[in-house]
Formats: structure tokens, sequence, C-alpha cells
């Protein structure tokens, strides 16, 4: 019986990402990079929400549908004004979105029936050099056997 998905899902998600002409020249990571980030960054976060809701009541083995959250993180820091980072950030979010849009189910990852952009929020700082994030909800729903 397989207990979860989340493990492959990010790994599949990953190697998409990577592969996506829009991301070529920027740091894609399974984590947060810490201190080697660089100015363009998209990585993976935390998985925020897993739930298991089981197919059938019956005894013994059963199917379960697993819903979950993943958190994807977009930082741009390599332009000259806030606006200028808004709208390289919303350019990398919008190829992350796209990856999904065009392969929800990751190349028939096991068990994943889909996964989508669920939910973006923007946060930009205007300081010594602007910054700009953008955090996005992937949902992915999955059949357990």
């Amino acid at each position: 019986m397989s207990g979860t998905i989340m493990a492959t899902f990010k790994a599949a998600l990953l190697t998409h990402l990577k592969a996506n002409g829009t991301l070529s020249t920027v740091q894609v990571t399974y984590a947060d990079p810490g201190g080697a980030q660089r100015r363009e960054a998209v990585f993976l976060g935390d998985i925020e929400t897993n739930n298991h809701i089981p197919e059938s009541f019956s005894t013994g083995r059963r199917r379960r549908v697993e819903d979950f959250t993943l958190e994807v993180l977009v930082e741009v820091s390599s332009k000259p004004n806030a606006q200028a980072c808004e709208a390289r950030a919303v350019a990398l979010a919008d190829a992350v979105d796209t990856v999904l849009a065009d392969d929800p189910q990751l190349s028939d990852l096991a068990g994943l029936m889909y996964c989508q952009t669920t939910n973006m929020t923007m946060t930009t700082l205007e300081s010594d050099a602007p910054v700009c994030t953008i955090r996005m909800l992937i949902q992915a729903k999955a059949r357990l056997s």
C-alpha cells in the first residue's frame, strides 16, 4: 500500500520545471536554496495540507484519495526597480503554471490524478534592491492503493 506520493510528486515537478524553456536560465531547486539563492529562483517549498480520504469503507486494503497542497516560491531580485521585478516574477510564475496546465498528470506519475495552481500571492519590497516574491499553491490529487 502506498502511503503518499508527496516526495515523488515534488521530484517529478522539479524535472518538468527544469525542462521548461522559460526557466532554463533560472535557478530551479527542490527546496529553499538558502544563502546559495541566485537573483532569479524558483524553488519548491512545504507541503501545507495532506488529507487522505477513503474511497470505500470496506475492510482490509482500501484505496484512498490523497489531496495535498505544495508551496512553490518564485523570487526575483535582478531588476532595477520594483515594477520590473514584478513583471519578471509574473513571467516565471506563468511558466510554472504552464508546466502544470500542459501536463497536469506530470507524464503519468503513478497515482497522480491531476495537479493545478490554486492560489498565488505576490509580495514586493522596494529597498536598496527591489525583490519580488510570488508564492504559488499547487494542489495535487492522487489515488493511493
